[in-house]
């Protein structure tokens, strides 16, 4: 009777399930356009919550009832569709792409997330904008394309340090340069060198090998990397491989390099200029004329006699031309990306060389990067990617050093001959051995600077589904930087003259690990999917170690062959040092939005970091957002022509900890440390920093509203978006009395606030199916101002740092022009610019109202493409700064060092007789007057439009291609920064060269690229 029972209820049982479940679908999905198959695509029941995803093939099972009447599939990028369910129980979906809705994946922190969920500011660069440019590092590649991101390279050097600020400077002594995320990873950046003039740890990522780039600038995408993400965040995502064809690609480019700016109202002076106006301040000189007897028929022949001058009138060498050259660039990239539903791979590899604007600079990167993917099974998958390089950089040197060849190309006066009859660099008479300038040729032959740095960045993932909605991941990551670096002045000639000979070699590496453990939860709330909710939470924990060796000697062997510190006969250095922080993070973030119109996100993060005091190790950071895509709505959607129109806001606190290892901690140091300890040979200690226990983070509060707009099916789309970025306890050196044994200690004091608007449109007036025309143009206006110091007023010259003020404020003594009568300078006695007076001494310094930070920048561009002839031109332009030339007094000297050291054109314009209207005062030999003194008339506006790329190139017909078995062929001439308006024609340099600081520093003149290429795939 039992067995009966159990017998009939599982019959019944049975009956039931078959009732429930009357059969299981299976199928493929796949994409209307290439027909290959789309893993992770959202299979549903129609009007319930049940549902599965396709696996890395594109395959779905699913169950279904008798009641069941609809399957729908959605993926992103794809529009969704609905398929009725038939007798049949297996189906083949083909989805067609939506490309707007491709458009709008974007990467952000710790994931993607569609745009139409999307409450921050983001901006990506695209890999077309990036790959087989003709930039060193990818952050060149920035300039102009982003709203409020402001990219300067201030030096020619290849290879060199971009400055990066977005939406203005963030810290007083801190970092203001960006956080930088690879593949998932932060990593480090900037200049990493001990001795080396400039070097960009990112120079060691081949742009070919980039997908995209994403720009996080607000609080709502970047609160999410909390202590480290008041800066902005540029993330930066490599190329992986895709299911299908094996394809092969090789592109190839090889141009020329010159200098880019030259201003010919402030070139170098001739020979015979020289000779004019040296006469000329000598008569201007009643104690010269008195004592030699001059006069206006007699002063040439002083002028060029051996009793005078010497200035022989038959050498008239152009040093400026004598450094420069026209240099090679060329590169060559090779990549393979292919697999099947469960292996993707990609393989890229590349070698890049450019030779700068002057002799002997150059750079050279030799690259590789390996990206795999595995997926196991539908659950679990596991992906690795490694990038390797190694790059050469020859660096010379800048400022004023006298080994800097660009300051002898404007200093060296020109009736030094460069070179003997034999063609060796000339070291006689001016140019001798302990003279005070040296023949730059001398020096780029016979000194040595080089840095080789290996570079690796890898990443180990794995991500398991533990339900359809539920997954967990799993990511360890490396940054490894590996830096060597020689320096060897010869012991003959130049800087190492007096040591006879000096040899340095350093050696640092900085070695990076980052591992992230996260879960990812997908909520569809309600049955209809109406209500959707994204939840991310996780751990992160960060470690970062330097370890660095130096050592130098000097009175080194005559020949130039042995350049190692070992042959020296005096040590002088050996050092070492080490040191690392650490990060410890939870953080969480999602969303919840309601039929894709209303958004609400939010983040959180709590870091704990090894920077921060003892008594503040832990911090809070956190983030609020929302958004409304109108467009979704009844009544708007009624409107055609409005294909976008959304509302977006957020709020948050975010920080910065660059801040050093260790400023909170009272230091005690030991023999040749900040102090030296070492008496009498005898080692010796000492406290050598007074630390806060207290101290923490730089925090920055920021607000952004946005409104995007999208007319005629996206035709022509605008942003315009309005930001305020509060940032308190920034880090500064307060005084102490000496009696506690220092000077000062740093605290977190210091206020300051951006504040600003960008705008951005972009549209196609043209299109049909042979010509396509796109326009683009942005704009990004900043204005800074310092709310709190620990003194209100603090002038470090030529800037003041005043309360209310901009931070990079210009405070001098102002030039009051050219005494029409006696030719003497003039300044003005005090800030209302009414009393005039001729005595230097009587100038008073007053804030001008002027800064080295730009009023406003971006960049407008054009694309036009008609039967595979594309033309893309970009512009950049910069507006409203001021530049200061702190090297003004040598070359503008009114005949304080005429004869001595070469000058500026501008000298010409000097005044000469009464009546004369002109800048340029009086010459006078030895210059009592101080005309050159620091002023404003070291000021020059910085404002400028530059051609900052143009492409012209041809894709050949995909019929010509197929018959040769070739899947795409493409050749181009390009051009970077080959057109430039400079406003100001007293300028005498490149108006990027005063970097973001505003100042100019002698660099390497930036070059004016013109390459060749092709790219050509199998």
């Amino acid at each position: 009777m039992r067995k009966l029972i159990l017998s009939i209820f599982y019959i019944l049982s049975f009956i039931n399930i078959v009732a429930a479940q009357d059969r299981i679908i299976t199928g493929t999905v796949g994409g209307r356009e290439d027909g290959k198959p789309l893993p992770g695509v959202t299979v549903k029941i129609k009007g319930t919550r049940g549902g599965t995803q396709t696996d890395a093939a594109g395959r779905f099972s699913i169950p279904i009832s008798a009641r069941a009447k609809e399957l729908e599939f959605a993926y992103l990028g794809y529009v969704p569709q609905t398929v009725a369910i038939s007798s049949a129980t297996v189906l083949h979906v083909l989805l067609v792409s939506d490309s707007r809705s491709l458009s709008e994946v974007v990467v952000t922190g710790y994931g993607t997330i569609t745009k139409g969920r999307q409450t921050g500011s983001v901006s990506t660069v695209a890999a077309k904008d990036l790959e087989v440019t003709p930039f060193t590092s990818v952050d060149k590649a920035l300039q102009g394309r982003v709203p409020g991101l402001r990219s300067v390279g201030a030096s020619g050097q290849p290879g060199a340090m971009q400055q990066i600020r977005i939406r203005g400077l963030g810290s007083i002594t801190g970092s203001s340069e960006p956080l930088y995320v690879i593949d998932g990873i932060p990593v480090n950046s900037g200049d990493l060198s001990v001795n080396t003039t400039t070097t960009n740890a990112l120079a060691g990522i081949n742009p070919n090998d980039i997908e995209s780039m994403t720009i996080l600038k607000d609080a709502s995408s970047t609160a999410i990397y909390g202590s480290r993400g008041s800066n902005g965040v540029v993330l930066i995502t490599t190329k992986s491989g895709k299911s299908g064809k094996t394809k092969i690609r090789l592109d190839a480019e090889y141009g020329t390099v010159k200098p880019g700016v030259y201003n010919d109202k402030t070139r170098p002076l001739t020979t015979e200029e020289n000779i004019l106006l040296i006469g000329e301040s000598l008569l201007n000189n009643p104690a010269y004329v008195n004592a030699y007897g001059l006069t206006a028929d007699n002063i040439r022949e002083f002028v060029i006699s051996e009793d005078g001058f010497g200035i022989d009138p038959s050498i008239n060498t152009d040093w400026y031309d004598e450094v420069t050259r026209n240099g090679t660039q060329q590169q060559y990239n090779l990549s393979v990306d292919g697999g099947n539903d469960k292996t993707q791979f990609h393989f890229g590899g590349g070698y890049f060389t450019q030779e700068g604007t002057v002799l002997a600079s150059s750079f050279k990167r030799y690259s590789g990067n390996l990206n795999l993917k595995h997926q196991v099974n539908a659950k679990l998958s596991f992906a690795t990617n490694i990038m390797l390089s190694s790059a050469n950089t020859k660096a010379l040197l800048n400022a004023g050093a006298f080994g800097n060849p660009v300051l002898g190309a404007l200093f060296i006066m020109p009736n030094y001959a460069a070179r003997n009859a034999d063609g060796s660099p000339n070291i006689s008479g001016g140019l001798s051995p302990g003279g005070g300038l040296y023949n730059p040729l001398a020096i780029l032959a016979w000194d040595k600077a080089s840095n080789n740095t290996q570079k690796a960045i890898t990443t180990l993932s794995a991500e398991y589904k533990l339900f359809p909605n539920l997954k967990f991941s799993s990511k360890y990551g490396i940054d490894y930087n590996s830096i060597e670096e020689d320096s060897y002045n010869n012991p003959s000639y130049g800087d190492g003259l007096n040591d006879k000979g000096r040899s340095y070699r350093d050696y640092g590496r900085y070695f990076n690990w980052v591992w992230t453990n996260l879960v990812d939860y997908r909520w569809e709330i309600d049955p209809e999917s109406s209500w959707v909710g994204n939840v991310k939470a996780g751990y992160e924990a960060q470690k970062s170690q330097y370890y660095s060796a130096s050592v130098a000697s000097y009175n080194l062997p005559l020949n130039t062959n042995y350049t190692v510190p070992s042959v020296g006969a005096t040590p002088i250095t050996a050092e070492g040092s080490g040191s690392s922080y650490t990060f410890a993070s939870l953080l969480a973030l999602g969303d919840i939005s309601y039929k894709n119109k209303y958004v609400l996100s939010g983040s959180f993060r709590r870091d704990g970091s090894s920077r921060f005091g003892a008594d503040n190790i832990y911090g809070n950071f956190w983030s609020a957002g929302g958004s409304w895509n109108a467009h979704e709505e009844d009544f708007i959607k009624s409107l055609s022509f409005i294909s976008q129109l959304k509302f977006r806001g957020s709020y948050g606190i975010n920080g910065n900890a660059g801040i050093g290892n260790n400023a909170w901690r009272n230091l005690y140091g030991y023999t040749r440390t900040t102090y030296n300890f070492v008496y009498n040979g005898n080692i010796g200690s000492g406290p050598i920093q007074y630390g806060v226990s207290t101290l923490t983070w730089e925090k920055t509060k920021a607000a952004d509203i946005a409104l995007d707009l999208g007319f005629f099916k996206d035709r022509l789309n605008a942003t315009i978006e309005w930001y305020n970025r509060q940032s308190d306890d920034l880090l500064l050196a307060t005084p102490v009395s000496f009696t506690s044994g220092f000077s000062s200690y740093i605290d977190n004091l210091g206020g300051m606030r951006n504040r600003g608007w960008e705008f951005s449109v972009n549209g196609s007036p043209v299109k049909t199916d042979d010509l396509e025309v796109s326009l683009n143009f942005n704009i990004s206006l900043n204005k800074n101002k310092l709310t709190s110091l620990v003194t209100d007023k603090q002038i470090s010259s030529p800037f003041i740092r005043q309360v209310g003020e901009d931070y990079q404020s210009y405070y001098l003594p102002q030039y009051a022009g050219v005494n029409v009568e006696t030719g003497a300078p003039q300044w003005y006695a005090d800030e209302t610019r009414t009393a005039v007076v001729t005595s230097y001494s009587q100038a008073k310094r007053a804030l001008l109202g002027k800064s080295a930070a730009p009023k406003a920048f971006g960049s407008f561009g054009a694309t036009v493409s008609y039967k595979g002839i594309g033309l893309d031109a970009l512009f950049y332009y910069n507006f409203g700064n001021y530049i200061y030339n702190g090297f003004f007094q040598y070359q503008n000297s009114g005949g304080a060092y005429i004869g001595s050291y070469n000058q500026s054109a501008t000298e010409l314009e000097r005044w000469q007789k009464p009546g004369d209207i002109t800048s340029v005062p009086k010459l006078i030999y030895d210059n009592p007057t101080n005309s050159y003194g620091v002023s404003d008339r070291l000021l020059y506006k910085g404002d400028y439009i530059r051609l900052r790329d143009i492409t012209l190139s041809y894709k050949f017909p995909q019929i010509l291609l197929d018959k040769i078995s070739v899947a795409s062929l493409r050749l181009y001439v390009r051009g970077s920064n080959i057109w430039t308006w400079v406003k100001d024609d007293r300028l005498p340099f490149d108006p990027e060269a005063g970097g973001t600081g505003g100042t100019n520093n002698f660099e390497l003149f930036i070059p004016k690229t013109v390459t060749f290429g092709l790219n050509v795939g199998f």
